[in-house]
């Protein structure tokens, strides 16, 4: 009967020693809770990281991007080698200017040499700065805007005549300097600054040289 006595209570004994008890239940809850927290703090931050480098480097392509397709419009205002009724620039405001000029156009529609006509695509645009949306957008002659590039944050255009005095008349303009500001909208996940750039560049209008 001893000996029952004795097996009974080391059963229940090795019984009450199995598993865990809840105050290190609570602990071991704590401990993962507190791993999966740091776990989480790391990819978020690396996601930040990510992000603000994708749009670093959409800022960078946007600035470029803008400058080459402006440069380019700018340059060939007023190519005017059939002697069409245009106005080759036409300042709105030092963020809108309207340029025309006759590049294509023979058969078939779009291609070729000049027609002597400005109703092809490319040859009467509006050049339009939306703050609102941080876009420089291109409206075609009676279209819808169409933005060219995203990100910028402050933009103008100056108009300089033939003796490098500034203007806005633009039958008097000879050249064009563009400036952009592009900023990023997410910060550096380390030092919490947007990051931003500057260009600018001049252009030479052709059609005056």
């Amino acid at each position: 009967m001893k000996r029952n006595s004795r097996s009974g209570t080391l059963a229940a004994s090795a019984l009450r020693e199995s598993g865990f008890s809840l105050v290190e239940f609570l602990i071991s809850t704590l401990v993962l809770l507190l791993v999966a927290t740091a776990v989480f703090a790391v990819l978020a931050e690396t996601q930040r990281a990510a992000s603000y480098q994708t749009e670093v480097q959409a800022v960078m392509d946007n600035s470029r991007v803008a400058l080459e397709t402006l440069e380019r419009i700018l340059r060939q205002a007023g190519n005017n080698p059939q002697g069409a009724a245009l106005t080759p620039i036409t300042i709105i405001s030092p963020t809108e200017v309207q340029v025309q000029s006759d590049l294509t156009g023979s058969v078939p529609p779009d291609r070729g040499d000049p027609d002597g006509q400005i109703d092809d695509p490319g040859e009467n645009l509006t050049i339009r700065y939306n703050a609102g949306n941080r876009t420089i957008e291109l409206i075609p002659n009676g279209g819808s805007a169409m933005p060219v590039a995203n990100y910028i944050s402050a933009f103008t255009i100056e108009w300089f005549d033939a003796l490098g005095a500034a203007t806005v008349n633009g039958a008097a303009a000879t050249r064009a300097r563009i400036r952009l500001t592009a900023t990023t909208a997410v910060p550096n996940p380390q030092t919490r600054q947007i990051f931003g750039m500057q260009q600018a560049c001049d252009v030479l209008i052709q059609s005056r040289l």
